[in-house]
């Protein structure tokens, strides 16, 4: 098995246009309204379009968004992944998983791992990102030791990615390495540094 990547934070139809022939497995769209790369659901649907064009998928992210808002939201654009990255409850997600949604749930950390185990049942994927004030992430990574006794490739690695540390971060075999704002130039995703970083998994 290989480490996957996800570029997140996609908020522009430029943007998408210009990665998605570069393989990358999934795009992340934010969804909220605090984050400085939200987009609006009118938007999303534009850029999911492009991304299901070339065979990705696309990852909507939550942050405390009620239940139904939230279907309503993966309904109008056909987002594959709900990503959910604040307080939700063990029951949310259960909720969610038994109407056939795929999740992912997202768990502040910096140099301890939270108890998750009410949640596995009902996520795809634990996400461990570190603990800011950003909704939707912060850029900064966390203390990767405490990652070292996880089972391989059994969560997603997000927080503070960059071309310099990627293959320290493949040393703990996350599933799926969440990539944002380091691969930016003023504020937009640059093919360039993404391509960097691609090469840095495939060595």
């Amino acid at each position: 098995m290989t480490t996957q990547l996800k570029i997140c934070g996609i908020h522009s139809l430029s943007e998408i246009q210009e990665l998605k022939d570069l393989p990358i497995d999934y795009f992340g769209c934010i969804f909220a309204p605090k984050s400085p790369r939200y987009v609006s659901v009118d938007l999303a649907k534009d850029i999911v379009t492009e991304i299901h064009s070339v065979g990705k998928l696309a990852v909507g992210v939550f942050v405390n968004t009620p239940i139904h808002e939230l279907q309503q939201i993966q309904q109008q654009t056909n987002i594959d992944i709900l990503q959910l990255h604040g307080n939700e409850s063990v029951e949310d997600c259960s909720s969610l998983h038994n109407a056939g949604y795929t999740l992912w749930k997202a768990f502040s950390v910096y140099d301890a791992l939270p108890d998750i185990t009410l949640y596995q049942p009902y996520i795809q994927y634990p996400l461990f990102d570190t603990k800011g004030i950003v909704e939707g992430g912060n850029g900064t990574r966390f203390n990767w030791e405490i990652l070292k006794n996880l089972s391989p490739y059994s969560y997603i690695l997000a927080g503070g990615l960059e071309v310099n540390n990627v293959q320290e971060a493949l040393c703990y075999h996350p599933a799926i390495l969440d990539v944002n704002s380091k691969v930016e130039c003023n504020h937009r995703k640059n093919r360039s540094l993404v391509e960097k970083i691609i090469r840095k998994l495939a060595d």
